[in-house]
């Protein structure tokens, strides 16, 4: 399922609906009609994409002072 953002040309409605693919809305754009005031002049709207959440990083490894190889560590001062 795609859910389009549309926009009536006539009357400057926008509104927006679900179609199964794109193939779909080629099939139904000539015959579809605006909600509003019933004109068929029905385009695409411009839409931002779906972008996911950011994925968190990765937490830094925990400090080892045995391995530390950061002269300015303070867990590493005493080794």
């Amino acid at each position: 399922m795609i859910h389009y953002n549309l926009h009536c040309v006539a009357c400057g409605h926008d509104f927006d609906d679900w179609f199964e693919n794109m193939a779909d809305w080629d099939a139904r754009k000539s015959s579809f009609a605006c909600p509003s005031c019933g004109a068929a002049q029905v385009e695409k709207a411009l839409m931002a994409p779906s972008v996911g959440a950011s994925k968190a990083a990765a937490p830094e490894p925990a400090c080892n002072p045995a391995t530390c190889c950061n002269p300015g560590c303070a867990m590493a001062a005493g080794f």
